[in-house]
């Protein structure tokens, strides 16, 4: 039996990334994200790397001098620890600088969970609609007794409710564009890591020289990619395609 793959939460890797760049640059032991249950207040464990935090040493007013402890909106917190006290305390004034980039992510995957939310509403709504559409259609017959033409009516009006609604389209032409977009991206990063592994490329560098080529090439971007992949047979296995 096959394993299903579990889709990952929103903003889930920008956030481990952001994490991990925090505790290298500040020399933290590891961080751990946190968040706090809408009914109850107490926090619930997400995600953590490189060392144990346990919830109560940040619940409420953090006094453990190890463990750096940062709101993430009115539900998160993101929390460091360090070995010990000096550490931490000269570590705070760049986290407190680098922590709002990590705040605005999680925002937005709160954001991200809303829009989800919504799009699942404005789908049950219009089917609601349609359904009565067709359900008050039909009754109208039903009331007014035996009609030769009901059947042909009941049809063409069932089939012109049942045309793709505005929404679907609207959703259609963006899932297409999102996962071109995506693709892209997945090429574009594969691109890079090529440029800076075997070119000594920064990674601006390497997106800069991808950029120029498409513009001298006339190409788009994601063919510049794919075609700087396949001149590296190698890599090119290692590029996920999207299902």
């Amino acid at each position: 039996m096959q394993e299903r793959k579990t889709r990952p939460k929103p903003f889930q890797q920008s956030l481990s990334a952001l994490a991990q760049v925090a505790t290298r640059e500040t020399g933290a032991e590891g961080y751990a994200f946190f968040r706090r249950h809408a009914e109850t207040s107490v926090l619930v464990r997400q995600e953590a790397d490189g060392a144990t935090i346990p919830e109560e040493a940040i619940g409420g007013q953090n006094t453990d001098p190890v463990i750096a402890a940062y709101s993430l909106g009115t539900d998160g917190i993101v929390a460091f620890t360090f070995r010990d006290g000096s550490e931490s305390r000269l570590a705070r004034t760049r986290l407190d600088g680098f922590v709002p980039a990590i705040e605005a992510v999680w925002t937005a995957a709160g954001n991200a969970w809303q829009n989800s939310l919504l799009a699942s509403q404005i789908a049950d709504l219009e089917a609601r609609l349609m359904d009565s559409k067709i359900a008050d259609r039909v009754r109208g017959f039903l009331k007014t007794g035996g009609d030769p033409n009901a059947l042909d009516a009941i049809a063409r009006h069932v089939d012109g409710v049942l045309r793709p609604a505005p929404t679907r389209r609207i959703l259609e032409q963006l899932s297409r564009e999102l996962e071109e977009a995506v693709e892209e991206r997945r090429l574009t990063n594969r691109a890079k890591a090529i440029l800076q592994i075997q070119h000594g490329m920064s990674e601006d560098e390497a997106h800069m020289h991808l950029r120029q080529t498409s513009r001298r090439s006339r190409k788009k971007l994601r063919e510049v990619a794919a075609d700087l992949i396949d001149s590296h047979p190698a890599e090119r296995s290692r590029v996920p395609s999207m299902q």
